[in-house]
């Protein structure tokens, strides 16, 4: 299982540029503590009761919403590595063995080459506002490029129980698109964020 290790000095959040594959970093979650954090490609079937969960106590997923993040979940879990969808972890060393504190989901958007959708992003309470879910989103453009991806799409809502879930996808370089396309329609009260893997400023990203 390929692995991550990130240096995130506390508060400041990394960025994609701060980080290459295979470096050892340290995470201080606590003024005399050092935790390192490790970025884990794949989700196992002990995982899934902890992300659905994770999902549930945010409040931002909907019936529908966990039902899919289920699936999906479980469907990586028990599958041979070929399906549509990837997930990446955050994980910690917990009294000597593996605590998962993090996942992201994504994977491309069907008959549209080149173009990704974020699923899902969850950071357990505790452990949110480290960076965390900022390595996660850097890891997810990474391995995005490197499958020749050019843009990565997310829906949110535009209620104010989802202000920091925007704030967070701004913070990362998402710019909220004011035209819609066929291939990417949110529902209704939803909104689309988009990041182009392949501008090299925020002004080039699709308005």
């Amino acid at each position: 299982m390929r692995q991550t290790n990130y240096c995130m000095p506390l508060p400041t959040f990394i960025k994609a540029q701060d980080y290459m594959m295979e470096t050892t970093t340290n995470e201080i979650f606590e003024q005399h503590e050092i935790q390192e954090v490790r970025i884990v490609a794949g989700i196992t079937a002990d995982d899934v009761e902890t992300f659905l969960n994770m999902a549930a106590a945010s409040g931002l997923f909907s019936s529908d919403a966990m039902m899919t993040a289920e699936d999906m979940a479980w469907d990586s879990a028990y599958g041979d590595g070929n399906e549509s969808h990837s997930f990446l972890k955050a994980v910690i060393n917990d009294s000597g063995s593996e605590k998962a504190i993090a996942f992201i989901c994504f994977g491309p958007i069907p008959y549209w080459p080149g173009n990704y959708e974020m699923y899902a992003i969850v950071v357990e309470p505790q452990f949110q506002r480290l960076g965390i879910g900022t390595a996660l989103v850097s890891e997810m453009f990474r391995q995005t490029t490197v499958e020749t991806g050019n843009r990565v799409y997310l829906e949110t809502g535009t209620e104010k129980k989802f202000e920091n879930a925007r704030r967070f996808y701004e913070a990362n370089d998402f710019i909220q698109q004011n035209r819609y396309i066929k291939q990417f329609t949110p529902n209704d009260g939803g909104v689309v964020y988009c990041y182009d893997i392949t501008s090299d400023t925020i002004g080039e990203q699709p308005q």
